[in-house]
């Protein structure tokens, strides 16, 4: 609902969200009625405005692996994601921009700056980001030799062997469809932290992160990898295709999903499974794993007594493929693949 003012009464006007098969055109339809006096009566009248992905084009975010597409008008913002779409009316806060779906507070986008985080139906989304930005706090090192660099928003620390770190105001200086620019310090001796979207692998780790990153000073440029791993994993429903390289085949599909704050969820193909993980700078661990207890078929329940035994024991994983992970246990692997988005 949304409210107006003829005369001196306020009114209510219902809005109707109307959306092509394609989710490309939206009508906010208000009907405008009230009454001066009482008694008194006037022709409502239908005010249209059509509002179409020329005049109102989406913004694409990427929370984490998972696409969403946001516009705004008025104090209203359309959000899709999974290709629902979703009408959200502006409400307070202390800070950035609040929107909440009607009648619904499990539904909700909160921006600030370039960045949002959003509950979707009670679910918490990881952190909504624009393709290619540096996400505080970032972290981005490279080896031989030994470089790290932190940002918090405002400032930048390099720490190398052997030299005391050094912390210095930096700002992003130029943005693209791949990546961002911090420039930090003026002349010749400035740092330029350049990141793009592309999967790095730790040279001395293995550990995979979701950016390259080119630290260049003094007219040095040293190479490296940057962000932070976890959005490598959340965002999508992993669907377990293979473990120890062979195929696997259960009733139902066999899946694994990294959600927000360490937690994991799945499907062994039989029950449903829980625990959460742990991501360091070098490994991927779970623990607190439990599961439901419904009976299956003896294959299904011979392949879930495996893959919880795996997951177990989750030492690291990596990425075969921007899409393809394996899990690296003790005992073998487990390779999973990403579900579209």
């Amino acid at each position: 609902m949304l409210d107006s003012r003829a005369g001196s009464v306020k009114t209510r006007i219902p809005f109707t969200q109307v959306l092509t098969a394609k989710i490309s055109t939206l009508a906010l339809i208000g009907v405008l009625a009230a009454s001066g006096v009482a008694g008194a009566t006037e022709t409502g009248r239908i005010k249209v405005t059509e509002i179409n992905t020329a005049t109102h084009p989406f913004t694409t975010l990427h929370c984490a692996r998972q696409p969403l597409q946001v516009r705004f008008f008025g104090n209203l913002a359309e959000v899709i994601v999974n290709n629902e779409s979703r009408l959200l009316v502006q409400a307070l806060s202390a800070s950035g921009a609040r929107y909440v779906a009607p009648n619904d507070d499990t539904t909700e986008l909160w921006g600030k700056g370039p960045f949002a985080t959003v509950t979707w139906s009670g679910q918490t989304l990881p952190l909504c980001a624009p393709a290619g930005a540096i996400i505080p706090p970032f972290r981005a090192s490279g080896n031989e030799p030994f470089w790290a660099i932190t940002y918090n928003g405002w400032q930048a620390t390099l720490a190398r062997p052997g030299h005391p770190d050094q912390t210095r105001d930096a700002q992003v200086s130029e943005t693209t469809e791949r990546g961002q620019t911090l420039q930090a310090g003026q002349g010749p001796d400035a740092w330029e932290i350049r990141a793009s979207d592309a999967i790095c692998t730790d040279s001395m780790t293995g550990m995979p992160h979701p950016q390259t990153v080119a630290f260049s000073q003094g007219g040095q440029t040293y190479t490296g990898c940057g962000g932070d791993p976890e959005r490598l994993l959340q965002g999508t429903t992993w669907r377990i295709t293979h473990i120890n390289d062979a195929p696997i085949n259960t009733a139902s599909s066999a899946e694994i999903i990294f959600l927000p704050n360490s937690q994991l969820a799945g499907n062994s193909g039989c029950n449903r499974f829980f625990g959460s993980y742990t991501l360091t700078g070098e490994s991927l661990t779970v623990k607190g794993m439990g599961s439901t207890r419904m009976a299956c078929a003896p294959s299904d329940m011979a392949i879930e007594d495996v893959l919880l035994q795996h997951l177990s024991k989750l030492e690291r994983f990596s990425l075969d493929a921007p899409d393809t992970l394996t899990l690296h246990t003790a005992v073998g692997t487990v390779r999973a693949q990403a579900t579209p988005q």
